[in-house]
């Protein structure tokens, strides 16, 4: 029962915080190059110093590739990952398979993660990441537990999955509808930001939980968040590698409270627990307090989205 808590660092402080707080492994999103906005990224030298505490503690790290970077932009990322390579990170999360097989070139010993953003739904798409040079699947927020099992018997892959995350109507990595409404496109470092564009720039607007015209009524679409429970006796049975808070973008308490449960849940269910009835109404405490941030970061998304300003000049 190897399986491993892994937690988000949305700043220095998170990253370490969540590390005392009993996660086994961090993940950081290198600035420019991750799914979220410059205030939740890490810079190179801080990466650097989480490494170095990383190695004083035996923790891991991962460090988030995961938007989709032109062909330009290639060696730069590659210079950039040579830099974290010297300071010892332990892995990159990646989506683009071009990019990932870049990687497993010039670093063949990396451990890479396909994102979820690679949208992995099937055996097949299995079986292309892993060409690519993917050495673990982060799996859709509703896979099977059937799924997981053949995953890592028959793929001879390792697997994450999420304990903490959103359910998108759309197919996560592969959506436009906020650079559809408004992007910016904005140079620094050598690299595009892409503000709006989630999968090539990090931000997302988050246009699909403004109030939309039915005809009848408004209506939000669908995307909603969960803390998964349940199910973790029976992921750590079957031998998940990894199971993943989602929430760069939250507070620091809120995602230091979230560790330190699952570490509790998850001890148990490694010494043989099955019933965590106990925990529901700590969950939904969680939740409360997770829904307030989110609702109130995706107010100002629509914010954002709504303004005639550009996008970098608008701080929520």
């Amino acid at each position: 029962m190897n399986t491993k808590l892994l937690a988000p660092g949305g700043n220095l402080k998170m990253a370490e915080g969540v590390l005392e707080h009993g996660a086994d492994a961090v993940y950081v999103g290198a600035k420019g190059w991750s799914r979220r906005t410059a205030n939740f990224e890490m810079d190179i030298d801080e990466i650097g110093t989480l490494a170095l505490y990383g190695k004083t503690h035996n923790k891991e790290i991962r460090v988030a590739f995961n938007t989709i970077p032109s062909s330009s932009e290639i060696p730069l990322m590659l210079r950039t990952i040579k830099k974290l390579s010297d300071y010892g990170i332990n892995g990159l999360i990646m989506t683009d398979p071009g990019a990932m097989n870049a990687v497993r070139e010039k670093f063949p010993d990396i451990a890479i993660h396909a994102s979820a953003g690679c949208n992995i739904i099937n055996e097949q798409d299995i079986k292309f990441y892993k060409l690519a040079g993917a050495t673990c699947i982060v799996a859709p927020c509703n896979i099977g537990i059937e799924e997981v099992e053949k995953i890592q018997n028959d793929l001879k892959l390792k697997l994450e999955i999420f304990l903490h995350s959103n359910n998108c109507f759309t197919y996560l990595g592969k959506c436009a509808m906020s650079s559809y409404i408004k992007q910016d496109w904005y140079i620094e470092d050598e690299k595009n930001r892409f503000y709006g564009s989630p999968n090539r720039g990090g931000h997302c607007n988050r246009v699909c939980q403004a109030a939309w015209d039915n005809g009848k009524t408004a209506s939000k679409l669908e995307n909603n968040a969960f803390l998964m429970l349940n199910t973790i006796p029976t992921a750590i049975k079957v031998g998940v590698s990894y199971l993943k808070i989602q929430g760069r973008e939250y507070s620091n308490q809120l995602i230091f409270d979230m560790v330190s449960l699952y570490r509790e849940i998850i001890d148990k269910c490694k010494n043989g627990e099955t019933n965590l009835s106990g925990y529901i109404f700590k969950m939904a405490k969680l939740s409360k307090r997770r829904d307030a941030e989110r609702d109130g970061r995706t107010a100002g998304l629509l914010k954002i989205a709504k303004s005639y300003d550009r996008i970098l000049e608008i701080t929520i």
